[in-house]
């Protein structure tokens, strides 16, 4: 019994400094740990912004994938790696090379963005029409 007494008594300490933390330490460790992070990817809040949303812009091309497959078609990721190089590629190719990471970080913000919307555009208009496609096949089969 002396064993676990001595880690509730523990238990407890651990919870009681805690609940003595003042609120302006919370936020101030908040505060470094979100600096600290925007340090690692990037040093700048809208690179993090472009991280996350390039994140966002993978995970739908993967759905628009799979809804593709579901309706029995073949997927090309072109589209894709053409939206990938005209962020980051050649200036030819619609990149940007200016600014002070050299590229244009507002105009990179808003091409994702409208990307991002027409991948949602996408997504919305294949899940209509599996949509369609499971009614058809319920009205088939509630007619037979």
């Amino acid at each position: 019994m002396g064993i676990k007494r001595k880690i509730q008594q523990d238990q407890n300490l651990k919870s009681a400094q805690y609940e003595n933390t003042p609120q302006n330490v919370i936020y101030n460790a908040a505060r470094f740990n979100k600096q600290f992070l925007d340090s690692q990817l990037g040093g700048n809040p809208v690179t993090v912004s472009i991280g996350r949303m390039l994140t966002v812009m993978s995970e739908q091309d993967n759905t628009i994938r799979v809804l593709s497959r579901i309706l029995g078609r073949d997927y090309n990721e072109q589209q894709l790696h053409d939206m990938h190089n005209s962020l980051f590629g050649d200036p030819s190719l619609g990149g940007q090379s200016s600014g002070r990471e050299g590229m244009d970080m507002g105009n990179l913000l808003n091409q994702l963005t409208a990307f991002i919307h027409h991948q949602n555009q996408q997504i919305q208009g294949l899940i209509d029409e599996i949509r369609k496609n499971v009614k058809q096949i319920n009205d088939q089969i509630q007619s037979s």
